[in-house]
């Protein structure tokens, strides 16, 4: 998509392009944003593949780049934005602030599921997301034990 002609696009309007691309306010709205768009020439630095002038313009080449390498597997597009943006803290929190989301990625995340996503952020980001994403999960994670148990299983253990 060709937006060279335009007169410079304001920031709201890259803003906008930015969250057709990838959507940040839920993990369901970034499987759910556009994942065809391989090409969005708003600015003369993105057309010529130079470096972006804006950060919203670094995000939108981020997202388009995405979805050219994914241009046959649409879904794949979608995953790959989740775990670079959404599992990603500090990209979450740049990206929220760019398109005014005040939300935490984990609350959309059934907390029988987090072990996986943990899993997850720890291979493909590294063990400081984990750390940050296990201090923003431990009380979900506490909450799918069942206290009962447990105290009866160290019980037993220590009546043995």
């Amino acid at each position: 998509l060709n937006l060279l002609e335009n007169d410079g696009i304001s920031t709201e309007g890259q803003i906008k392009l930015l969250k057709l691309v990838n959507d940040i306010s839920s993990i369901e709205a970034t499987l759910q944003s556009n994942h065809s768009l391989t090409n969005l020439h708003i600015s003369m630095r993105l057309f010529l593949a130079l470096e972006p002038n804006t950060e919203t313009e670094a995000y939108i080449k981020m997202a388009t780049e995405i979805n050219e390498g994914h241009v046959s597997d649409q879904e794949a597009a979608g995953r790959e934005k989740c775990i670079q943006t959404q599992l990603n803290s500090e990209t979450k929190a740049q990206l929220c602030r760019l398109q005014g989301v005040d939300h935490s990625v984990f609350s959309d995340i059934d907390p029988l599921h987090l072990p996986e996503v943990l899993s997850l952020i720890a291979r493909r980001n590294g063990q400081g997301e984990l750390y940050v994403a296990l201090s923003s999960t431990i009380i979900a994670l506490l909450s799918t034990m069942n206290r009962e148990r447990c105290i009866q299983l160290r019980r037993e253990y220590h009546a043995a």
